[in-house]
């Protein structure tokens, strides 16, 4: 039903994204070092996930904070629950930023995308009801700034519930690869002909069922899972630079050495075979923990 009825935000959707993007893009090198802080990588998940916590147990707080004031009569907490609407205002303002970040590279024309508009459009009007609140009580009216802060709060549970449909259901910033790891292969397996892997070249091979991508270095070989952790995109179509792989999806990087991410939007690490060049075969092992 929920994916049905944001349908019709589609179209707003894909020129937000290509905004954002566009955005980072006249940044430049700067622009790839901030989103790889607000997509989360220097964390290893979504910075998003974490801010949205702050704004949450913030604005419970608030609400807790003014019951206790104007329910049972608490005094001297006027100045303690502005601080703390405060906070969640502020923690909220960098959700609504990382969570743009992270929303540009949503697949386009999908109800993922169409979803994530509903929900960061919800928040943001909660996030106007808590602006609001604050400068009445920083004016001194804190019982009007209850009120707005309550239906601010209101506002904000339902898109936090939305968000939570995004990932439950269609695994919004989940590792791609959490629930497949590959098949292991406990002594060293021949994938392909060490003659038929050029050197320099993103090449696909097949360990089993898993696809592994190789790149060859002389008489080095680095073999990662081909499926990149964001968002599922073929590594063996992507660009090498500087002992690094670049996802063609959505420009995420990591270093072949290990499968570190270098560059976001991924969060997770690739997960990495040992490989080697045995009797005429590449050959692998693994995958490693």
């Amino acid at each position: 039903m929920l994916d049905r009825s944001a349908r019709p935000l589609r179209g707003f959707g894909n020129w937000l994204a290509d905004l954002v993007r566009a955005f980072y893009r006249v940044l430049g090198t700067p622009g790839r070092y901030l989103q790889d802080f607000l997509n989360g990588v220097w964390l290893g998940h979504s910075l998003h996930a974490v801010l949205v916590d702050v704004v949450i147990g913030a604005a419970t707080a608030t609400v807790l904070l003014d019951l206790l004031r104007i329910v049972f009569g608490v005094e001297g907490l006027e100045t303690a629950a502005t601080w703390v609407a405060g906070l969640a205002w502020l923690a909220g303002v960098g959700s609504v930023v990382s969570g743009l970040t992270d929303f540009k590279d949503t697949s386009p024309d999908s109800a993922t995308r169409d979803v994530t508009v509903v929900h960061g459009l919800i928040n943001i009007v909660g996030l106007v009801f808590f602006l609001v609140s604050l400068l009445q009580r920083v004016g001194g009216s804190h019982d009007a700034g209850f009120w707005l802060f309550l239906i601010g709060y209101v506002v904000i549970s339902v898109g936090s519930y939305i968000g939570g449909h995004m990932v439950f259901k269609y695994g919004y910033s989940v590792n791609f690869n959490a629930f497949s790891k590959g098949k292991r292969a406990k002594e060293f397996t021949a994938v392909m002909a060490a003659d038929a892997l050029p050197d320099a070249t993103p090449t696909k091979a097949m360990l089993g069922s898993t696809a592994v991508l190789l790149v060859r270095r002389g008489e080095v070989v680095h073999a990662l899972k081909e499926t990149c952790s964001h968002a599922g995109g073929p590594l063996s179509e992507g660009t090498l630079r500087d002992g690094t792989i670049e996802c063609p999806w959505h420009q995420s990087v990591f270093r072949l050495a290990d499968g570190t991410v270098k560059h976001g939007p991924a969060t997770n690490r690739q997960i990495r075979y040992r490989a080697r060049i045995q009797g005429g075969q590449v050959e692998l092992q693994g995958p490693e923990a």
